[in-house]
């Protein structure tokens, strides 16, 4: 069985996140070999990267950092799920990679999704150029979420492409 982290790169009250972050658990459910793990970085007090040291040079001694990076090395592949802000990730997800030594991702696999009125290209593009510097084995596929067309008054309704997209990444994750 493979363990998939899900890292939730938003910590908004009223994010759009936690419906894609449950969609993402069921649809994983649905593929033979997968198991998540969710991890929301609300749960995590990390304050504004300013280490002496560059993770790449020490690991960050910070409990909290500590705490995330054991969390997300103990899983067998990372799907991180990012909103947009102004065509990038949020800076919480940002800033919780940035306390991740470059051994916590090397050669682990990766799947990208985002979500925001656009598609969320922009902060997928931006994303896989950040974890891929670690030498992740960050996977071609992707999913990208529309806020206006994949969401009807504010609820998640995923159609039957976007299921087996989710699903596809997945499996290419185990």
């Amino acid at each position: 069985m493979t363990s998939v982290a899900i890292v939730l790169g938003s910590v908004r009250p009223g994010r759009a996140g936690e419906q894609v972050v449950r969609w993402i658990e069921e649809q994983a459910r649905q593929v033979d070999g997968v198991a998540t793990v969710f991890f929301d970085l609300r749960d995590y007090n990390l304050p504004l990267f300013a280490e002496e040291m560059p993770p790449s040079m020490q690991a960050p001694e910070l409990p909290e950092a500590v705490r995330l990076r054991t969390n997300i090395e103990a899983q067998d592949a990372v799907l991180f799920v990012t909103p947009e802000y102004n065509h990038s990730v949020s800076a919480v997800l940002k800033n919780a990679i940035d306390y991740l030594p470059p051994a916590t991702l090397k050669d682990k696999a990766v799947g990208l999704v985002g979500y925001s009125w656009y598609g969320a290209a922009k902060p997928l593009e931006h994303l896989r150029e950040i974890v891929s510097t670690f030498g992740a084995d960050v996977r071609e596929q992707q999913v990208g979420i529309n806020l206006g067309s994949d969401f009807q008054d504010g609820v998640f309704k995923p159609s039957d492409e976007l299921n087996a997209q989710i699903r596809e990444l997945l499996t290419s994750l185990a």
